[in-house]
């Protein structure tokens, strides 16, 4: 196979991508939910921090609570994904979230945890089912710029979500006392940060239920563990997933470190505050977006493969440096070379994924893809 044909994905431009009615609604929908998303995980987190007056384990175990479910939740939301259709899927686990996060206000901390745990899990029967059909609503040769602008709404809203957050938030504190629940507003101060996620969800969901989806749904009532394994005999029965599979584990690994122990390195191992933390977290997203913008070239000038290589051994490099050396400019350094090789090993990883895989058994490799 030639180096063009290998690389076609990489081809069409983010015009042909857009130029897709279907996937345009996915995307606003997608780019709506994600900024909701962002504002309810720091209003989660400012939420827990309220509700134990201050406790700094208690904030750590949302963000804990919400890297568990992938290990379970992932591969059976792909099986779904494979045995239902993947429009009704979505647009279900949209409003499910919507009202789990509508009522998270008004619970304790207890219930704070389990509505974490629980809409992480829901999250993780959405996104195989996504991830799965975008394949059916772009051209293939635009298949990768619309994973990329996929993957932009996904981090590219989170300085826009914190400067949201902080809005809501000062908005409750200034409402007018006449204001019909204006009492329950100011005892609840994150509530119109969690309102904004649910109206997002609904919002999404609306978008998504307009989509003309087709797929290939697999025949017959095989256990749900018997689906599972069959999709893993699929990726080790062909050496190109495998390949991609042992790339995955390690990014996805250190993206996870970097981002749920990102807090305690800053201030523990370096000695930095709260706001050297945020300056960690907008650095590695703005290399998210270097990766996404420079992937396109380095697939065409290398082909995939040596990209992907490239960019899990970057990945592993950085992890390596930031633990050595731990100096505060050099993390800063390295959340953007981390943020762009994790940007460029996921995306050139999901598209060649959706690319070398059946629709009938796509859903089970994305899942694998969010573990």
């Amino acid at each position: 196979m030639s180096k063009t044909e290998q690389n076609g994905a990489f081809g069409g431009g983010f015009r042909a991508a857009v130029r897709s009615t279907g996937f345009r609604r996915l995307l606003i929908g997608q780019g709506v939910s994600s900024l909701g998303d962002w504002v309810a995980t720091l209003a989660f987190i400012s939420t827990a921090f309220l509700l134990t007056h201050g406790n700094q384990t208690a904030v750590a175990a949302v963000l804990v609570l919400r890297l568990v479910p992938p290990i379970f939740a992932a591969p059976v939301g792909g099986v779904v994904a494979d045995r239902l259709h993947r429009r009704t899927i979505m647009v279900t686990c949209d409003l499910a979230r919507a009202g789990l996060i509508a009522v998270v206000p008004f619970v304790n901390i207890g219930l704070l945890y389990a509505i974490a745990f629980i809409h992480e899990t829901i999250s993780l029967f959405f996104l195989p089912a996504r991830d799965a059909s975008v394949p059916k609503l772009v051209p293939q040769s635009a298949l990768a710029e619309a994973n990329g602008l996929i993957l932009a709404t996904s981090y590219g809203s989170i300085p826009v979500a914190a400067a949201l957050f902080s809005g809501l938030a000062a908005g409750v504190a200034h409402l007018p006392s006449g204001l019909p629940f204006v009492d329950l507003f100011q005892r609840h101060p994150n509530s119109f940060a969690f309102f904004f996620d649910a109206a997002t969800f609904v919002f999404s969901a609306s978008m998504i239920a307009r989509l003309s989806l087709t797929q290939e749904r697999r025949r017959g009532n095989g256990q749900i563990v018997e689906d599972v394994i069959e999709g893993f005999r699929y990726i080790w029965a062909r050496p190109g997933l495998r390949s991609l599979a042992y790339g995955l584990v390690l990014s996805m690994f250190g993206g996870g470190v970097l981002f749920a122990v990102g807090i305690s390195y800053i201030h523990q191992t370096l000695g930095g505050s709260d706001v050297a933390f945020g300056w960690l977290t907008a650095l590695w997203g703005a290399g998210m977006g270097i990766g996404l913008a420079i992937v396109r070239l380095l697939v065409k000038d290398r082909g995939r493969g040596p990209t992907f290589l490239l960019a899990v051994t970057l990945c592993g490099g950085v992890l390596v440096v930031m633990a050595l050396l731990p100096f505060l400019w050099l993390a800063f350094v390295a959340a953007v070379v981390f943020g762009a090789s994790f940007s460029v090993a996921i995306l050139v990883a999901l598209t060649t994924a959706q690319e070398m895989t059946e629709d009938r058994i796509r859903g089970r490799i994305m899942g694998g893809v969010q573990m």
